[in-house]
């Protein structure tokens, strides 16, 4: 398992929250944690972390590329900025032939999905059990 926490470092966020970023390679599935908020001084580093993990995703061969479950359950906050690093990697996923799964527990975090229409397009779950007991295994 990696893990990385990436601090907000732009002027000014003195009392801003730091993003945790994890990683959890479960072989049929990586899990990526998220924790604290994700708004327009975090999502960089969401975005970069999803891109490295859809990067070793792809490195395996199509027949048995994992699946890629997003663990938004530690969220407190999301904001556009956050839903557009969303359905970038819906896109990005669909186009590499990675299952994309989405966990959202908190009520703040699934209304913001729910209000941009995005639970139309992602594949949301309660909990990572919950998304995991749907990855066929290998």
């Amino acid at each position: 398992m990696s893990n990385s926490s990436t601090p907000d470092t732009s002027p000014g966020s003195k009392d801003a929250t730091p993003l945790g970023l994890a990683t959890e390679d479960l072989g049929s599935a990586l899990v990526v944690h998220v924790a604290g908020e994700i708004d327009m001084n975090t999502s960089p580093a969401l975005r970069d972390h999803l891109a490295g993990v859809f990067a070793k995703a792809l490195t395996t061969p199509v027949e048995n590329r994992p699946t890629l479950v997003v663990d938004l359950g530690d969220v407190t906050f999301l904001a556009s900025i956050g839903l557009s690093v969303l359905v970038a990697n819906h896109h990005d996923a669909a186009a590499g032939n990675i299952p994309m799964l989405v966990v959202v527990s908190s009520r703040a975090v699934r209304r913001s999905i729910a209000a941009a229409q995005l639970d139309r397009l992602l594949t949301l779950h309660p909990t990572v059990e919950d998304a995991l007991s749907t990855v066929p295994a290998r």
